[in-house]
């Protein structure tokens, strides 16, 4: 009986020298899951044999937080997750590892911000939004399709002569424009779809809250939110209440649009594939005065690494390395079709394309999302006013405005 217990232990302790680290990459899941499993994983396990990358995705963070349970590294959204996770003391600052200057010299500048003085991510890849056209309905309304509109009462007259264009052979109806009024109720994300187009009625100088997340700017005049209002009511008339009619359907003439995973829906446009440049025109979003700078927003996703060990803590810097090496980094952006963070990349071949290039343009003038913790709860009940006066115009946009000043106090001052 001796030597059976001491052949379990010997087993036992076998098992547990052989036993690999575990690093938990907290991802969203299809694309990007799929991308990590199939590049990153093999790659990170090669170099760390001693090493296992388990992936999760990220749809219940919040509960595991609730209960004290954390990944090692997430790749969240930039904006209001970063501060708030660090408020909770929960991040690491990515300034403390080996190699964080090296790497960050290498990121251009804009998609690097503090929180609370320190570094809490690395900009993993990035987009912005832009307006793509359909320039056979700029044509059939007697517009120019290479002059696509550059203030905001271009577009209106562009969205008006477009929407009175008659049913097509179907008997769908023609729209000037679509908007993004299925997801009101979504809350901050919806939002990230709205404020690049607000910012270019205060030329990118206000959003919602002050630089310390402690009261509200959106209510001052020099920030435009009702003359925004404004212009979104009169837009509305010429846009379908939903999105049931999408813009490859070709009954849509403008559209605000994220980045270059659009493209992909091309190949399936009504009757035959859409081609960008000679069928959808791609242009920055309109401004209040011709020579006006364009202004979009800054979206994509933010590495994190949650507190834990040292020796696992610098685990995770090192995955996070990979993912920023030259290589790598520009595999993710084309599979997730994606705009790049490091300098090194944006002369890239691959982003001097028609179809792509206007977006990394853009990158140049653009408002990283709001980076504050109660963001998140802010917008939404500028959401909720929004849709009280531009879709159900049930308030007019001073009303919207005040109401949404007061709801917003309220929350700040709780």
């Amino acid at each position: 009986m001796k030597y059976k217990w001491l052949t379990v232990l010997l087993v036992a302790m076998a098992s547990s020298v052989c036993a690999k680290e575990r690093i938990e990459f907290m991802v969203s899941s299809g694309d990007q899951m799929a991308f990590v499993n199939e590049v990153i994983k093999p790659e990170y396990e090669k170099r760390y044999p001693d090493v296992e990358l388990i992936l999760t995705n990220d749809g219940n963070l919040e509960t595991r937080m609730a209960a004290g349970d954390y990944p090692n590294v997430y790749a969240g959204i930039f904006g209001y997750m970063v501060p708030r996770y660090a408020k909770l003391g929960r991040l690491m600052y990515l300034d403390d590892f080996d190699g964080f200057d090296e790497m960050t010299d290498r990121i251009e500048p804009q998609f690097m911000e503090k929180h609370f003085g320190r570094q809490y991510y690395i900009p993993w890849h990035a987009t912005t939004q832009m307006m793509i056209y359909n320039k056979d309905l700029f044509r059939e309304a007697g517009l120019d399709p290479e002059l696509p509109p550059q203030t905001w009462d271009e577009l209106l007259s562009a969205a008006e002569k477009i929407n009175n264009l008659p049913a097509r052979s179907n008997g769908s109806r023609v729209h000037g424009v679509a908007l993004w009024n299925d997801a009101l109720a979504s809350g901050g994300w919806y939002w990230n779809m709205l404020s690049p187009l607000y910012y270019n009625f205060n030329d990118g100088e206000y959003q919602l809250l002050n630089r310390y997340g402690t009261h509200p700017v959106f209510d001052k005049e020099e920030a435009g939110m009702v003359p925004f209002l404004e212009t979104m009511k009169q837009l509305q008339q010429f846009a379908p209440l939903t999105m049931e009619q999408n813009f490859f359907s070709r009954t849509i003439g403008i559209w605000p649009q994220y980045g270059i995973a659009w493209r992909v829906n091309l190949q399936d446009a009504a009757g035959k594939p859409m081609v960008i440049g000679e069928d959808v025109g791609i242009a920055p979003i309109p401004v209040r005065e011709k020579g006006d700078t364009h202004y979009s927003n800054l979206d994509g996703r933010a590495l994190m690494v949650f507190k834990n060990t040292r020796h696992i803590e610098q685990r995770s810097w090192q995955l996070i390395e990979l993912l920023m090496e030259d290589d790598f980094n520009l595999k993710a952006n084309m599979a997730l079709q994606n705009l790049p963070t490091l300098a090194s990349l944006q002369e890239h071949p691959y982003f001097q394309t028609p179809d792509i290039k206007p977006f990394v343009d853009q990158l140049q003038h653009v408002v990283m999302n709001e980076s504050n913790a109660a963001v998140s709860e802010v917008s939404s009940i500028i959401l909720n006013y929004y849709s009280q006066s531009v879709v159900m115009n049930r308030l007019t946009p001073e009303e919207a405005v005040s109401a949404a000043t007061e709801d917003v106090k309220k929350i700040m001052h709780r």
